[in-house]
């Protein structure tokens, strides 16, 4: 039986190498050199299509598919392999997040192109030179790969943490013991969510990955309910600019050149009337951040509701308003 076991791990093995190296699999000759039959090789085919759907969490498609013409099963690369056109777009993402160090964007985009064919290689890289060399990293110049995987690891595994972290508002290194709930990446930063240690109303405490200078896991872990997780998803459809702010529902007029890019900032942002070109939009959001964005918008936007809200707004545009007609006032005299 063992000796058996052995044969079978030594014939999957084999037949692994060979699709990966791009062989065709003929059943009829590889179950003439194993000594078994083609129902057995047709079952080992089905357990490497099996592993492949497992690592690339897919069940739904077949990663080694019949040729009719050569009469033999292949593996399809394209289902695992990144292409250079995959490649291309990954890169020019990373790029224009800046969300790395120089030193950190090269590297990542080096092992990237090197999976692509080495005729295609310098095809990317001559779409991407200029970009590269003019890439403009951000001023705390900090490597942070190293920072995004312990947390992520703590968020994973439920790990309390302690950090240092610099606020920019007091002088010295803030010391907190914190719950990391998730980590996200917003408008060039990478930021934790997380609770402060033993804090009862779970009020979400946002840090700016960038700006902690020490983290240290603790053997410690808390608890954390199903119903009530950090959905990172949910979160990001409602906050603007990582600025949370009370939560809350909005209606705003919008007569802007894309509605359809109003709908895409604002995932929960639904059309519930038009009067000629002009939209009503109700969303729900966050309210701290979204006072960016809707004041973005310049005069293509009017807040509707609700009134609070409304005269909040108004009077942001009214001090805005004062402080160019001081100006105005001040070189006139």
């Amino acid at each position: 039986m063992k000796a058996a076991n052995q044969n079978k791990t030594h014939r999957i093995l084999r037949i692994y190498e060979k699709l990966i190296a791009g062989d065709g699999i003929v059943r009829k000759k590889l179950a003439t050199y194993f000594d078994v039959s083609k129902k057995t090789i047709k079952r080992d085919l089905k357990e490497i299509n099996k592993y492949f759907q497992e690592v690339d969490n897919n069940y739904h498609d077949n990663y080694i598919s019949y040729d009719y013409q050569k009469k033999a099963y292949f593996l399809d690369d394209n289902k695992l392999e990144l292409t250079q056109k995959e490649i291309l777009a990954i890169v020019k993402v990373i790029l224009e997040s800046r969300a790395f160090c120089k030193e950190e964007t090269e590297q990542i985009i080096n092992k990237l192109i090197n999976r692509v064919p080495l005729n295609l290689q310098n095809d990317i890289k001559g779409i991407i030179s200029n970009e590269l060399f003019h890439y403009s990293e951000l001023k705390h110049q900090k490597e942070l790969l190293d920072l995004i995987w312990k947390t992520s690891f703590a968020v994973k595994e439920n790990r309390i943490i302690e950090i240092k972290y610099n606020s920019l508002s007091k002088d010295n290194l803030v010391e907190r013991k914190i719950e990391p709930q998730g980590l996200m990446f917003s408008e060039y930063y990478f930021y934790l969510i997380a609770h402060h240690y033993e804090q009862k109303d779970y009020f979400k405490i946002i840090y700016r990955l960038d700006r902690i200078e020490d983290i240290r896991l603790l053997t410690e872990h808390f608890n954390v309910n199903y119903t009530d997780r950090f959905q990172e998803g949910e979160f990001r459809k409602r906050v603007q600019f990582m600025y949370p702010g009370k939560l809350m529902k909005i209606k705003f007029k919008f007569w802007g050149d894309s509605i359809e890019a109003v709908l895409d900032r604002l995932p929960t942002a639904e059309i519930i009337d038009r009067e000629d070109e002009k939209y009503i939009v109700e969303a729900q959001v966050f309210g701290k951040g979204i006072k960016m964005w809707l004041l973005s918008q310049g005069d293509k936007l009017e807040v509707l509701e609700p009134e609070s809200f409304r005269k909040e707004i108004k009077e942001i545009i009214e001090n805005m308003l004062y402080n160019y007609v001081k100006i105005q006032i001040k070189n006139k005299d």
